[in-house]
Formats: C-alpha cells, sequence, structure tokens
C-alpha cells in the first residue's frame, strides 16, 4: 500500500519536473530519476517503521491499509493544490497563506473561483477513487497471491537505496555547491534533504559530475530583477562593521562608549530590526537587501549571483575586504553572501576570539592603508557571541560568571551572564574606536560611509526564566540590534521608526550608489530615511520564519502550523492575521521569483 501510494505521488508531483534544469551529465540525470522517489520515498520509508510494531497486533494488521491510504491521499491531494498555487505564485503553499485566504472574506486579495473549487474537489476525487481501487487490490488480490511472496524484501531495500543514495548525492552537491542538484529541492513541497560537508571531495561522485562546474545563474530567481543602472562619480568608502549578537538596548555610554559618541554625532536607527534571529538569516538580508525566505534557495543556486550591492561597487571599481573572525565558509556565507568577492575573505587569525577579533581589525587597517581605489570593507566581529570573551582589561560590570547551558535550564539569575556580554561587547567597542581614530588620522572619515550593527540580538532569561541566546523566537530581545550610520553630508539625527536589515543594502544602492533602478528592482525592503511605518516585516530562523507585526508574531513552523505569539513569545489565539499584511508579505516572498515584465 505504501508503494502504490508513492507511485501515486510521484505521478502527482510531475508537474514539478518542468522546473527542473536540464541534465548535462550522468550524476545530473540519475539525481534527476531518483528525486521524487526519494522525496516521497522518505515519508514511506518513515510511515513503515511507525507502522511495523503495530503489525505485531493481529486486529491492527487489518487496518493498516486503510490508515496509509488516508494519509497517502491527503498528501497528494495537498501537493496536487501546491503544484498549482506553485506554477501561478511561484512559491509552496503555508499556513500564512492559508491563514490569509481564509481571512480574507471579500476576496480582495485571494480570489478563487468556483471553477477552481471544482477541479480541486474533482481531483480529490480521483485520488480517493485511486485510494479504495489500491485497497481492494492489495486486500483481494496482492495478499493473497502465491507468486512472489518476498517481492516487498526486495522492493522495501531497493526504496530505502534510492533514498539513501539521492540523499547523499545532494549532501556531496551541497558541499561542492553544485546548483543543478540543489537547486531541485526549492521547486518540490515537503522535502528535507540531509546536509554534510565530508562528502565534498567524493571521487565517484566528483567523476560522475565531470571537470565542469556549473556557472549559470538560476532560470528561478529574478534577482535583480533589472540591470542595474548606476553611478555615483564621488565613489565613497563603505565600511560594515557586525557585532556578533548585540541586542539595541545594550548601546550606552557604559557598555559601547565609542559606538555611543558616534551615534550622537550620526545617524541612529534605535527601532532597527534584523532580519533574522540567526546569523545566517541576517547577514543574508544584509547583504542581498530580500527577504530572509530566498536564503536556502539562493544558497542551493550558488549564490544566484550575488548580492546587487556588491556586484555594483566590483563595476564600480572598488576594491574589497572580507574579514570574519568566525568561519563563514562553514555557514555557507561565503559561497552566497559573499560570492562576488570570495577571494578577497580572510578570516581572522589567531589562537583563541579575542586574537581573531584584533586581527579583524589588523586587516581592516592594513585595507585602509593600502588602498589606492574606493574599498568596501567588512568586519565581522566574534567576541560578543556565547560565550562572550574579553581581555581581562575590560572586565567593567561585574560580578560574572561563564555562561553554562546547565545554568540556564535551571533558570538562574541571568546578571553575572549579562555582565559578561556587556564586557565582551565593551571590548569589541574599543577595537571600533580605533578604527575610527584610524580613518579620521588618514583623512578617510569624510569620505567613508561607516556603519555598525549586528546579525542579530541575544536574549538573556527575558521572555521566561531558561530561555537565553538567539534563534528561538521573534521578539524584540532575538531581533532588535543597533544600527548607527556615519554618512558624511548627511545631518546627525535619531530615528524612531522600525527598520530592518534589508533597507541597509536598499539605501547604499539608492541613495549612496544614486542606482536610477526602483528599490523594488533590487531589494524587498525601503530606503531607510524613509519614516514611512513598516507594520510586517519577515523574520527567519534556522529552521522556521514568522510575519512579525506591532502584536506579535505569526510564525510558520517546518510542519506547517502556523502559530501566534504575542510580543513575549507567549501563544495567544486572540491574535489575528491581517489578509493586507499577510499579503504584503508574501508578495516579497515571491517578487524575486517572478520573471520581469519587458
Amino acid at each position: 500500500m505504501i508503494v502504490l501510494n508513492l507511485i501515486l505521488l510521484v505521478l502527482v508531483s510531475l508537474g514539478f519536473v518542468d522546473y527542473f534544469p536540464s541534465p548535462n551529465n550522468a550524476l545530473e540525470f540519475f539525481y534527476q530519476l531518483g528525486f521524487l522517489p526519494s522525496v516521497w520515498g522518505l515519508y514511506g520509508v518513515l510511515l513503515f517503521l511507525v507502522l511495523v510494531p503495530l503489525s505485531l497486533i493481529p486486529k491492527a494488521r487489518f487496518f493498516m491499509p486503510f490508515i496509509v491510504g488516508v494519509l497517502g491521499g491527503t498528501l497528494a491531494v495537498m501537493v496536487y493544490i501546491d503544484g498549482y498555487i506553485y506554477d501561478i505564485f511561484n512559491y509552496h503553499i503555508n499556513w500564512f497563506f492559508i491563514e490569509a485566504f481564509w481571512a480574507d472574506e471579500d476576496g480582495e486579495f485571494f480570489d478563487i473561483s468556483l471553477k477552481t473549487y471544482f477541479l480541486f474537489s474533482f481531483v480529490a476525487l480521483l485520488i480517493a477513487a485511486f485510494e479504495i481501487f489500491a485497497l481492494w487490490l492489495v486486500v483481494t488480490k496482492i495478499t493473497q497471491r502465491n507468486k512472489l511472496r518476498f517481492a516487498g524484501f526486495i522492493i522495501g531495500p531497493l526504496l530505502f537505496a534510492v533514498v539513501l543514495v539521492v540523499n547523499v548525492t545532494h549532501s556531496w552537491a551541497y558541499a561542492q555547491n553544485y546548483s543543478p542538484i540543489t537547486s531541485l529541492g526549492a521547486h518540490v513541497p515537503f522535502y528535507f534533504p540531509i546536509h554534510s560537508r565530508s562528502l565534498k571531495d567524493n571521487k565517484l561522485l566528483s567523476s560522475l559530475a565531470g571537470d565542469e562546474q556549473p556557472a549559470a545563474l538560476p532560470d528561478n530567481i529574478f534577482y535583480p530583477k533589472k540591470e542595474m543602472v548606476c553611478e555615483n562619480p564621488d565613489k565613497p568608502n563603505i565600511i560594515m562593521v557586525v557585532l556578533e549578537s548585540w541586542r539595541g538596548d545594550k548601546l550606552d555610554e557604559k557598555i559601547a562608549p565609542n559606538t555611543y559618541a558616534l551615534a550622537q554625532e550620526s545617524q541612529w536607527f534605535k527601532e532597527h530590526h534584523s532580519s533574522g534571529s540567526v546569523t545566517t538569516k541576517g547577514i543574508f538580508s544584509l547583504m542581498y537587501g530580500i527577504a530572509p525566505t530566498y536564503m536556502d534557495n539562493v544558497v542551493a543556486n550558488n549564490g544566484a549571483g550575488g548580492p546587487v550591492l556588491l556586484n555594483v561597487l566590483k563595476d564600480q571599481g572598488y576594491d574589497f575586504g572580507i574579514y570574519p573572525s568566525g568561519d563563514i565558509t562553514r555557514i555557507k556565507l561565503t559561497d552566497s553572501s559573499f560570492s562576488p568577492v570570495k577571494p578577497f575573505v580572510h578570516h581572522g587569525e589567531g589562537k583563541d576570539t579575542i586574537e581573531k577579533d584584533v586581527d579583524v581589525l589588523n586587516k581592516m587597517q592594513s585595507l585602509i592603508n593600502d588602498s589606492e581605489k574606493p574599498y568596501f570593507g567588512f568586519m565581522f566581529f566574534n567576541s560578543s557571541h556565547y560565550l562572550y570573551y574579553y581581555p581581562d582589561k575590560h572586565e567593567k560590570f561585574t560580578p560574572v560568571e561563564k555562561p553554562s547551558l546547565v545554568d540556564f535550564q535551571a533558570g538562574k539569575n541571568p546578571e553575572p551572564y549579562m555582565n559578561r556580554y556587556k564586557n565582551s561587547l565593551h571590548f569589541v567597542d574599543s577595537l571600533i574606536g580605533k578604527l575610527i581614530d584610524q580613518l579620521k588620522a588618514k583623512g578617510q572619515w569624510e569620505n567613508t560611509v561607516f556603519i555598525v550593527t549586528s546579525d542579530h540580538a541575544e536574549e538573556f532569561a527575558d521572555t521566561a526564566p531558561t530561555r537565553f541566546g538567539h534563534g528561538s523566537n521573534f521578539t524584540r530581545y532575538q531581533t532588535h540590534v543597533p544600527l548607527v550610520v556615519h554618512w558624511p553630508g548627511k545631518l546627525k539625527k535619531t530615528y524612531e521608526h522600525k527598520t530592518a536589515s534589508i533597507d541597509v543594502t536598499a539605501t547604499l544602492l539608492n541613495d549612496l550608489m544614486k542606482c536610477e533602478n526602483p528599490i523594488s528592482d533590487f531589494s524587498s525592503g525601503e530606503n531607510l530615511f524613509t519614516e514611512t511605518p513598516r507594520d510586517v516585516q519577515i523574520v527567519a530562523s534556522y529552521y522556521n520564519y514568522a510575519f512579525v507585526t506591532p502584536q506579535g508574531s505569526f510564525i510558520q513552523n517546518p510542519y506547517g502550523l502556523l502559530d501566534s505569539k504575542n510580543n513575549m513569545d507567549k501563544a495567544d489565539d486572540q491574535m489575528k492575521l491581517d489578509p493586507k499584511k499577510a499579503f504584503k508579505a508574501l508578495q516579497q516572498m515571491k517578487h524575486f521569483y517572478e520573471q520581469p515584465k519587458p
């Protein structure tokens, strides 16, 4: 019964094959051949493992084919409807879409005709008829046969082998940034492949792929929407300084005196929020300027050409220096967020995090001293990441205690850990002060746009006694980050309107590089200096994403269920998803999947 439903699901999902690139070698051909059976076969293997123990109960055995039929038929209907929607909107159905549809009583955004309801109902009836036929076939024919009674012992391991081989191949492709394979997953719903860098140098898979690595851009991501037309004859330097895990309410004259002093004479965005509650999504949104939900597909497509900002700066003749303290290659940021300038990515060196952060400063200072052209510098300091590092002389806040997950779980007083965290910020702020002093001494300060921000914030038992760190919710305690911008020629000002990571690139290209394109050609964001309300923001973690509104977060979890949480991360069933806000966010999520009009 599982095998029959596997065949059904493969047939129903064949429409997604139209989005697959043409195979160029044996590896791509065999991967595509086994891809759909592997996607649905994984669910079949898991269901088999769940049901096998039940087969030991004599009466339960008669109900198991019926259970498989109900689950398989329901999934088949969902896959068909998803494919129908994907052809139109270029994104898969999720609970945001469903909630917005049911809440949209007047059909202002999702007006589905009676004809469409009839089609979906007809397909559901056909699938139900198939399941009834399959049940009859299994009960009256297949299980009663005398010949080939051991066929199941062949089919089962064969199915498991297909699932295993396809996932191992995907793992190799992911490590190699081999987009003809990794890009397939974005087109098929409910697909969760494995990832491992240990297979990167597998000789068999490399030989099947051939010597040529694909360089073509993806045909399903249109970023930017049109060719960029930009020219700023002044070509100012740009330096981005990013501190790990810096929350916005921890920027003051005691914790970060240098950055605080900078804020007083620059543009300080006090209600700035990262578009990610984790590093990968936060940096991705900062550099690409698009919603973080695009990241998996961009990574699968080998960076999709890289951030528009970096490509524009390359075209304008800029020098580059990308200096992360931690390893950003391992987390796929080198291959995506900095793909156009990969040769200029140089990680901090040293025996510990403190030395690596100091080395990041040294590398940036060398770029300032040596470059004879305008330059873009990116610094990513890591000392403020858990476990929070600093030299002894920066221990300004006491008492301190080294963080421990055991203590976090016990709900201990967060003050000693917060003090250690603030000391680490004080240390990195001192490095920022040295960099500012050097720029002024070299006479470059008034020709440099200097940006200080963070990848995400850090919680210290703000929403619950055991809640520490980041990536676990979408409250301000994990998303609210500093943003201070020194922009020569602009008046100092403190801004109170809400801004987001995706606004930074939008502003640099629109306002600094004088790009003629509308912002919608290259970003999901808005100009930072446009003080219009941002009533919905898409924020992502490693495993889910949310629509964040002033009332709270509507969270799409990996299982397709929608959770409504208030601003203290507590479930709130009274919160309702405004269809207009949902539609606005959904438009951001699909905008760069839509082919631009001539």
